[in-house]
């Protein structure tokens, strides 16, 4: 990541590079970060269904 500073001006090129760098990593798959959503979709679709299925059965012993 290139660090940009108050004072730094930006020439043509260097905007250039910025924006073709962004474009880039926005459309880089990251495996590791799609696992962590999916794991936090599967944990708080289990968090939200406490309550028995229907028609479950439950035993009574």
């Amino acid at each position: 990541m290139i660090n940009v500073g108050k004072e730094t001006r930006l020439t043509d090129e260097l905007e250039r590079q910025l924006m073709m760098q962004a474009i880039e990593d926005q459309f880089r798959f990251k495996p590791l970060v799609s696992l962590k959503k999916l794991a936090a979709r599967l944990f708080a679709g289990q968090a939200g269904s406490k309550t028995p299925v229907q028609g479950a059965v439950e035993s009574a012993s």
